[in-house]
Order: C-alpha cells, then structure tokens, then sequence
C-alpha cells in the first residue's frame, strides 16, 4: 500500500516561538497628513479599499485596494487618505517576528507588495470573530499571511535566477557560434528552446545590451583579434567573424572603434 504520510519537523526553542499579536484593527476614518510618527511595534496592514499613500523618509508609496504593506519600529510613518480609505492591521512584537520579517527582507524600502486581495476575506470574517477566537484568529491572519508573501517571494526569486541563467545561456550561445553567418534570434531561440521574444527580452533585461549589438561587438572584438594575429584581407576577417557582406562589416567596425577595418591594419603595421 502507497504510504502518503507526511511529516515536517519545524525548528523549535523560545526564541522561535516568541511572536505576539498586540492588536488587530479595522481603520475607518479618514486621515490627512499632518507629519510622521513611528510605534515600537510592527504593523502589517491590508488594504481593504479605497487608495492612500504611505508616506516614510525620503519616500511615499502609493496605497491601492488588495496592497499588503508594513510599518517597523521607530521607523517614522504616516498613512494619508485619497480617496475613501479603508484599512486593516495587526500589531505585532517578538523575536520570531524579528526573524520572519528579517527572512522576506521587508524594510523601509521594501514594504508595499501589491496584488494580495486574495487574503482579504479571511482578514475581514477573522476580524469579525468572536472574542474567545479573536486572539487565535489574529494571529493566524498574521502568519497565513506571511506564508503567502513567502510563496510570492520564493517565486519571484526563482524567476529572477531562472532569468539570470536563461541570459548567460544565451551569452554563452552568442559567444561560442558568433561566427555563424545565419545567427539570429529565432536561431538562438530554436537552438536554447526559448521563443524568440524571450531571447530578446530576457537577455537585454539582465545584460543591459541587446543581442544584435552584443553580436556585433563580440565579432568586431574577434576581428581585432585576427588583425593582430596576422590577417590582412578586410573580406577573409569579415567572414571568419560572421560577416556575409564585408561592406556591413566596414559600417559596424567603424561605428564601434571610429576607424575602418584597413585602418587598424595599417596602424598594426599589417598590409591589406
């Protein structure tokens, strides 16, 4: 018989169990801004609807209906509304908090995360609760809600390194077939498996250049490369480095090093 059992042993110790729910509120009136103040606690907070800006040192955030963002002790904040504001947080201390907040790395400039009204009802019909449950339903708002801004950055970090490693794949293709006269996007693509849009879009994304023109400099880089190793004729360099039309070759030469190709040659002291 198929065992299905499933068993996870989760850290324990003092400091890991110390997380504290302070308060758990429904915010209703409408607030200007008439300067920061800072808690000694956390704050996560739900918007429930309407819009707002979150205003903290040397930045404002705009507020908007679904958005889950935090405040941190003494960190000086103001919550000003624009619009029919309406919004819900949970007050919280511990070193467990502590180390929670620390591990999904929210900060003062990493606090808004936007798209959460999935959670919304269950902070709304929680904070409903009676008062025998009110305390085990805050606090499970709190932690449920952390497990999905964890799953979210988990999966925002998979694709971040998932992105990385699709562009050095694609450097590496570049690098390794440059003098392929018929390199193009939807070869790299056919080649890595990657539409052709992705190739483009990911690797100037992380690269900060675009595939054409890293092409063309690892194949003018190349080309000097030739010169100095002994080769004179414009036509054999251009071809040996991807070039189908030496005269193109020429244009993208002189557009990267302000010469022509017979120009290097000649300040190498090569004949062409």
């Amino acid at each position: 018989m198929e065992d299905r059992n499933i068993c996870h042993f989760m850290p324990c110790g003092r400091d890991y169990d110390a997380i504290h729910v302070i308060n758990f509120v429904l915010e209703t009136r409408g607030q200007k801004f008439e300067g920061m103040r800072s808690h000694s606690v956390y704050r996560m907070h739900y918007v429930a609807r309407g819009s707002g800006i979150l205003h903290m040192p040397g930045r404002c955030w705009p507020l908007e209906e679904g958005e889950l963002f935090f405040v941190l002790p003494a960190v000086p904040f103001a919550i000003e509304d624009t619009g029919g504001l309406e919004h819900i947080y949970i007050s919280y201390i511990g070193s467990r908090a502590n180390m929670i907040m620390d591990r999904l790395k929210i900060s003062g400039q990493n606090c808004v995360f936007p798209n959460f009204g999935e959670v919304g009802d269950f902070w709304m019909d929680s904070l409903r609760a009676g008062s025998m449950m009110r305390e085990l339903r805050s606090e499970s708002v709190l932690l449920y809600t952390f497990s999905v801004l964890g799953g979210r950055i988990l999966e925002d970090e998979r694709t971040e390194r998932g992105k990385s490693d699709s562009a050095e794949r694609i450097k590496r293709y570049i690098d390794d077939n440059f003098s392929d006269m018929e390199l193009s996007l939807e070869k790299i693509g056919e080649a890595l498996g990657y539409h052709r849009k992705y190739v483009s879009g990911v690797f100037k994304e992380r690269l900060h250049i675009g595939v054409a023109e890293y092409l063309n400099m690892v194949r003018i880089q190349h080309a000097c490369t030739l010169m100095e190793q002994g080769f004179t004729s414009v036509q054999d360099i251009a071809s040996l480095c991807g070039f189908r039309d030496p005269l193109y070759f020429s244009r993208v030469f002189r557009k990267r090093l302000g010469i022509s190709p017979r120009e290097r040659l000649q300040m190498l002291g090569k004949e062409s």
